[in-house]
């Protein structure tokens, strides 16, 4: 294996924790770094090829900063002058998912990157965010009494901030993930590849090695902050820039961590060639062969030699830390880990935890009894005491009771034995997104339903169409046959022919005429406006007449009909609505049912209940239409060449519910079904 493979650039210039992103002279935006996209709050494929202005325009409440023509001005000398231009910190108001604009203030530097002809091929804009520390040097710049180095201290403490918010995006699991996945594949760079890789030179620092720790590949900047070639580096051990401050049992950790193919994440103390020293915020990805084993590590390192001395110098400025704690904007709360004890709160904390005064909180205050889920404290505690820091949202309680919602930092000291925790109120916050996802269910949820009921709708119609269509064009197509013929027969002795062709046009008119009363009746079940009586009725008798109704239609097909009734006889009920149910299903049942067939018809009434059964011996019904067989124009797959509307079942259904009962079946494809009806036996008339 090459030990110089190829590098996917462009995925480590999209993952890399810098916010930064690529122009073309023209300022279109060519690509962005993920952290750039977080920090700015846009999507990154919906403004890739936009003009940079159009991406980011003026807050139009704060067009007196300028701030577009600045940025202009600094592109437009980096294009004519081919040098970098640092410009100083402004602000830029950025557009949030609500369209409200938040104040924001960043740090740019636009880059030229030159071609072999010296002409400018791309344009690096890198920005740092510091608007945390531009709101609390606002806190400071009232103090005419100010130690002359308190802006070199404020100063400090900005980059060390800064640097800390940079790190936690730089620790993006799905950025790790990325680079193992996308990492050295191809033989040769490609064009794109390239230029990728002149842009992530001009942000981190970038290292691969074999498994032994042997420098295969070392970026610009790594040459640059060790001070030493690439000739020098390729081929050493990364023992060329050990500063000899870490022991040794760190290092053993951290190659127990990537030996055993597990990600290492630190800050490392190193010494560049002319003795200097300087640190890095290092994340050391193993690649794994087949067999699970790290054949090869990618390093990615930040410099954060300027946090470091910004540390030193926070250790040296306890006055001024002391200031800037009393009077932040947000609620901070020092705590004694051993006993989960307030050691110091500023006044914002003690207004967001409802007490009287400091003196009241650091004498009472008990964190557990703060949390909604006082396991949560715990848990919490677990992560904090293990990680050094736990972020998140945490839901809580004043001293009141009141609930509120709060985005908490908490970071533990190096010998774990306190922690300073730093509160923000985000409970609006909270509460309009879960407004807005309720209102976004609920609309999804509508969609949803219309869709099915547009879809359900569509399928009616197209069943219709497809219904009416044979069922009125054939009858019509045979009346229109047989009235061309009647016109032939004018002889006396064809009186014959005429009376068949008559009796002919008579039976397909009440054909047509069914289906209409069909069509109608369903109508009026929708709308409500079937009219019947409720009466007591001899069921036996009522069943025996409606059988005689039917039989004409089963002598034509040689079927018999053989009916039996157990239990009492008389039931209050609609005679009328009961008829048309019965009458449906007897004549489906001859319909469907072969020649010389036997249709069983059973009946039993109890004290309260009615139950008839209607047991054919034809076609059945195929399984996979059993579903959908109540509903409107629908008709079995294997009903297609019988003649019918769709609609009888469909009325059944709704005939029996006006007698406040149910409808079932039980059918086996070419062996028949049964279908039941069940109602009470008593239905009273004041509910008609």
């Amino acid at each position: 294996m090459n030990s110089q493979q190829p590098i996917d650039f462009k995925a480590l210039f999209e993952g890399a924790p810098g916010l930064f992103l690529a122009l073309s002279p023209n300022l279109t935006l060519l690509a962005m770094s993920d952290a750039y996209t977080a920090a700015n709050l846009i999507r990154k494929e919906t403004k890739v090829g936009d003009n940079f202005f159009d991406v980011f325009p003026n807050n139009p409440n704060d067009s007196k900063y300028g701030i577009v023509t600045q940025i202009r001005a600094s592109l437009e000398y980096v294009l004519q002058n081919k040098i970098t231009h640092i410009m100083p910190v402004i602000r830029l108001d950025v557009q949030n998912t609500a369209g409200v604009f938040e104040e924001k203030y960043w740090n740019p530097i636009n880059k030229p990157i030159l071609n072999k002809d010296n002409e400018i091929q791309y344009i690096f804009h890198s920005i740092k965010e510091v608007t945390e520390f531009v709101e609390l040097e606002k806190i400071y710049t009232s103090d005419k009494d100010k130690p002359a180095t308190l802006n070199e201290k404020i100063g400090a403490l900005k980059s060390e901030l800064f640097h800390r918010s940079q790190k936690i995006e730089q620790l993006n699991q799905k950025f790790e993930q990325k680079i193992i996945k996308q990492s050295i594949e191809s033989e040769h760079l490609a064009k794109d590849i390239l230029d990728y890789k002149v842009a992530l030179d001009a942000a981190d620092i970038v290292a691969i090695t074999d498994q032994k720790g042997t420098i295969q590949y070392a970026n610009d900047n790594f040459c640059k902050i060790s001070k030493y070639t690439k000739e020098e580096l390729i081929g050493q051990n990364h023992r060329i820039v050990n500063s000899g401050y870490h022991e040794k049992s760190f290092f053993n950790n951290l190659w127990q961590t990537i030996g055993s193919g597990s990600i290492w994440k630190g800050e490392i103390k190193n010494k560049a060639k002319d003795g200097t020293v300087y640190w890095v915020d290092t994340t050391i990805v193993p690649f794994l062969n087949e067999k699970g084993k790290p054949y090869k590590y990618l390093a990615i390192r930040s410099d954060i030699t300027e946090r470091k001395l910004s540390e030193e110098a926070l250790k040296q400025s306890e006055e001024q830390y002391r200031d800037i704690f009393s009077n932040a904007l947000v609620a901070i709360l020092t705590m004694d880990v051993a006993t989960s004890k307030v050691t110091a709160v500023n006044n914002v904390g003690v207004e967001l935890f409802g007490y009287d005064s400091k003196e009241d909180l650091l004498k009472n205050f008990s964190p557990i009894n703060h949390y909604v889920h006082p396991n949560e404290y715990e848990d919490n505690m677990i992560i904090l005491i293990e990680h050094g820091e736990r972020r998140n949202i945490q839901h809580m309680k004043r001293k009141d009771g009141s609930l509120f919602w709060t985005s908490i930092f908490v970071k533990v000291n190096e010998a774990k034995t306190t922690t300073q925790t730093i509160l923000l109120d985000v409970t609006s916050q909270i509460a309009f997104q879960e407004e807005l996802e309720t209102k976004v269910a609920q609309r999804t949820f509508e969609l949803t339903e219309s869709l099915a009921r547009e879809k359900e709708l569509n399928e009616m119609k197209s069943n219709f169409l497809g219904i009416a269509s044979h069922e009125f064009r054939t009858p019509l197509g045979t009346i229109l046959s047989s009235t061309s013929l009647l016109k032939k027969y004018t002889e006396s002795n064809q009186q014959e022919l005429v009376t068949k062709h008559l009796d002919r046009i008579s039976g397909l008119v009440n054909h047509l005429n069914a289906i209409l009363n069909d069509f109608l009746t369903l109508e009026k079940l929708r709308k409500g406006f079937i009219d019947f009586e409720v009466n007591e009725f001899n069921l036996p008798d009522f069943i025996t007449e409606t059988i005689s109704e039917i039989e004409a239609l089963a002598k034509l097909n040689d079927q018999s009909i053989h009916y039996s009734h157990t239990g009492e006889s008389y039931i209050n009920q609609s005679s009328k609505i009961l008829k048309n149910i019965l009458l449906n299903l007897l004549s489906n049942a001859s319909k469907y049912s072969e020649h010389g067939k036997e249709i069983q018809i059973e009946s039993q009434v109890n004290e309260s209940t009615v139950t008839i059964s209607i047991q054919d011996h034809g076609i059945g019904i195929p399984f996979k239409d059993q579903k959908k067989l109540f509903s409107e124009f629908y008709r079995a797959s294997n009903a297609k060449n019988i003649q019918g509307t769709g609609l009888g079942l469909a009325i059944v259904k709704n005939y029996i519910a006006l007698l406040e009962g149910s409808i079932s079946f039980n059918s086996r494809e070419r062996k028949g079904t049964v279908f039941t009806l069940s109602f009470p036996r008593y239905l009273s008339e004041t509910l008609w």
